[in-house]
């Protein structure tokens, strides 16, 4: 499934491309041995090949049973593809990689940081540890949309966000590029709720890369161009429009 990295250049349109590989990839996932497809993408990413055929054998196995919405597609399959995309968009060094590949690790598994700084792939790079905590969103706030304003467990998320290291923005940029894609099980509700639910999809993701990429360059221009059009298409196939709350500490 993994073919030349040049998938994702010399294309007019970025955007299709990759949304193309995701769904490959996704479906590959749902039908295959998930170790096997994993150790396909890894060695896409030839510089590090080795070290990621590790961290997706054990996020396989941290992840196991977990499903995402569509109830059919394994949950590893979000920290493994965004890995993927965020090489495609030109991130080479393993650190933004490892940033991407682990990212909801602390939120989403049973493993703790002590069990995760166990691992060798993580020898000498005790920092990532940061990294992780500050993506890790605050299960104990209310992330409950009202379609007009942000839930307060995304507003102190991105006070925390906001001056990040570049791999946590990085990562934090494809996050909610992925948020909006399959979005099925909103798009298939009744109109009145799917509307309400779209916009709120659309302030969340909005606000995020909208407050973390301000007044800086370091980002990764690729995946917020990414981000950028995938968003565009959503609000004007539904006619959504909103305005992103500018988040201060």
């Amino acid at each position: 499934i993994v073919e030349d990295i040049a998938i994702a250049y010399g294309y007019e349109n970025f955007k299709e491309e990759i949304e193309k590989d995701y769904n490959k990839i996704k479906a590959s996932f749902q039908k295959e041995d998930n170790l096997k497809v994993a150790f396909q993408i890894a060695d896409g990413i030839k510089e590090h090949q080795e070290v990621l055929r590790e961290v997706f054998e054990f996020l396989i196995e941290a992840f196991k049973g977990k499903l995402r919405n569509d109830k059919k597609t394994p949950l590893v399959f979000h920290s493994i593809y965004l890995t993927r995309v965020l090489y495609l968009c030109g991130e080479k060094d393993l650190n933004s990689l490892l940033v991407a590949a682990l990212h909801d690790v602390l939120e989403d598994t049973d493993i703790s940081e002590e069990v995760l700084l166990k691992e060798d792939f993580m020898k000498n790079k005790e920092h990532i540890i940061e990294y992780l905590r500050v993506l890790k969103e605050d299960k104990t706030l209310s992330r409950e949309p009202d379609g007009e304003t942000l839930p307060p467990r995304y507003v102190e998320h991105i006070k925390r966000l906001v001056g990040a290291s570049k791999e946590v923005i990085n990562t934090e940029i494809l996050d909610r590029f992925s948020d909006l894609m399959d979005l099925e099980y909103i798009t298939e509700l009744p109109e009145k709720e799917r509307n309400f639910r779209l916009k709120s999809k659309v302030i969340k993701v909005r606000s995020f890369v909208n407050n973390i990429t301000k007044n800086r360059e370091d980002f990764n221009k690729k995946a917020f161009e990414l981000f950028g059009s995938k968003v565009k298409e959503l609000e004007n196939k539904f006619n959504i429009k909103v305005n992103a709350p500018l988040i201060t500490k």
